[in-house]
């Protein structure tokens, strides 16, 4: 899933919120409702932030192992 929020989803989350307090006739329902939404939204850009700086740190790393491949492999060469 590329993209968890949109306006989109936000708008059938809206009519879908707005349902159920008609149907259970009490405004809990909906806001536990929001709640979840909310804490799965959020939970996945967290994890996309994690993510990506895992994938940075591995990229860093890798440069810098060519890196010193590089200058081992001039040393080698200017003998």
């Amino acid at each position: 899933m590329k993209k968890i929020y949109s306006p989109l989803l936000e708008a059938l989350l809206a009519l879908y919120l707005g349902f159920e307090w008609m149907q259970a006739n009490n405004i809990l329902a909906p806001i536990i409702t929001h709640g979840i939404y909310s804490a799965v939204v959020l939970g996945h850009g967290l994890w996309k932030i994690h993510d990506h700086r895992r994938r940075l740190r591995q990229r860093i790393q890798q440069l810098k192992l060519e890196g010193k491949k590089l200058i081992q492999i001039s040393k080698l060469g200017s003998k």
